[in-house]
């Protein structure tokens, strides 16, 4: 009779288990292992900077998929790698001071990531100085050897290393306003920053000059800004809805929560909307206007208050202006004066509105909307010569509306939807 060894067949069954276990620890531990080592390349994949004895500066580009740092051989005082790390794809810029020796020198930079080493290396490799004595052929230059710098519209700061073995000086070829350099004269191999503003007008150009121990050298830096195109009538100049304030109530009449321009939190100051301290006896010495839930309310019992813009900086050249915004009266007691004006260059079409619109009743959230979307609620005027210096001003009545000095001791206008487009 034939039996079984189930004894047997059990125990083999452990040990092919036990295998597979193993074996598939044994492969994850080694796909984890590959999956834990963090992608990182420079671009192009550069594995050595040759530099000359003067010196030079290089920028490279990282590709990595974690934090990075860069770890050379051995501190050097000649070498400069900044930043020394960063997260994600980014770049790193290196340094090599001018050699004085008569002797070539080198170190390897590694790089980490995620804190684990990675194959890829730059090798610095520095030619010898030219020694004591021996004449050396005058240069000046900014490093990389750039003949134009190009920037966007919106401007761009540029950090340089100019290379020259003698006193040098800089030279902005008609003194053009919207580019600085930092500094314009030296000796030796020295730091430059060029900065170039934010342009609103069309594309613009200007030459950098180059001069040596007095005499001016042959390499010009060509510096190019982009332009945008000329503004033609309807151009968007500037549009603010207010959305960005949150303090107190829709409803007119509930003055709980409505916070004066003083307080305001710092990222709606940053908007660069302000407003004139009143400096009428009694006024407080503050700006008597209130943010609201995207509005503004000028003016308070016996004081008035303005709202004056930010600089108009979209405007090209000089431009007549269309200003369209929103207005509400805050209840059918006050005063209804409203005056505009500019801050700056322009004149300005209308200098005063009555405000009629105005909600009924002001204690009620439906009337106190139905105002704002009434046709009454839209005014308009005109700016004309108005620049990028230009400001836009709202007056609530007069800052002195005590008893005597004003119709009403109240002129309260709620402010909104200020467009301002090319005429």
């Amino acid at each position: 009779m034939k039996t079984t060894n189930y004894y047997k067949i059990k125990a083999m069954s452990k040990v092919v288990f036990a295998f597979v276990l193993s074996l598939t620890m044994l492969l994850t531990s080694c796909k984890d292992e590959n999956e834990v080592k963090g992608r990182f390349m420079l671009k192009d994949n550069p594995s050595k900077m040759e530099v000359p004895s003067r010196g030079s500066s290089e920028t490279y580009t990282v590709q990595s998929s974690g934090h990075w740092k860069v770890e050379p051989q051995r501190k050097e005082k000649w070498l400069k790698i900044d930043p020394m790390e960063g997260n994600g794809d980014g770049t790193f810029t290196v340094t090599v001071n001018k050699n004085m020796a008569q002797e070539a020198r080198n170190v390897t930079l590694f790089f980490t990531v995620d804190g684990q080493l990675h194959n890829s290396v730059l090798k610095i490799e520095q030619a010898a100085g030219t020694g004591e004595g021996e004449n050396e052929e005058p240069y000046i230059y900014l490093d990389g050897k750039p003949i134009k710098l190009e920037s966007e519209e919106a401007g761009a700061v540029t950090n340089y290393v100019l290379r020259a073995n003698g006193k040098w000086r800089l030279e902005l070829e008609d003194q053009p306003e919207w580019v600085n350099v930092e500094p314009m004269e030296g000796q030796g191999d020295t730091p430059v920053k060029v900065t170039i503003d934010k342009n609103t007008d069309l594309e613009r150009t200007a030459n950098l000059l180059f001069f040596l121990d007095g005499v001016q050298q042959e390499n010009v830096l060509s510096i190019y800004q982009k332009g945008q195109k000329l503004q033609v009538s309807g151009d968007l100049v500037l549009k603010e809805d207010f959305n960005w304030l949150s303090y107190g109530s829709e409803i007119f009449n509930v003055t709980t929560g409505e916070t004066r321009i003083g307080s305001w939190k710092e990222e709606d100051l940053a908007k660069g909307w302000t407003s004139t301290i009143n400096t009428t006896t009694g006024a407080s010495d503050y700006a008597s206007i209130y943010g609201r839930p995207g509005f503004v309310k000028l003016g308070r019992t016996n004081y008035g208050g303005d709202l004056i813009s930010p600089k108009l900086e979209n405007v090209q050249r000089t431009k007549d202006l269309l200003v369209t915004f929103k207005a509400v009266r805050y209840a059918t007691g006050d005063h209804y004066l409203l005056t505009v004006g500019v801050n700056g260059p322009g004149t300005v079409s209308v200098k005063e509105f009555d405000i009629m619109n105005v909600a009924s009743p002001n204690s009620n959230l439906e009337a106190c909307r139905a105002a704002w979307q009434a046709p009454a609620a839209t005014y308009s005027f005109e700016i004309k010569g108005a620049t990028a210096e230009t400001q836009v001003w709202f007056l609530g009545g007069a800052f002195d509306q005590r008893a005597g000095n004003w119709p009403k001791t109240t002129n309260r206008i709620f402010i909104d939807d200020v467009v301002v487009t090319v005429k």
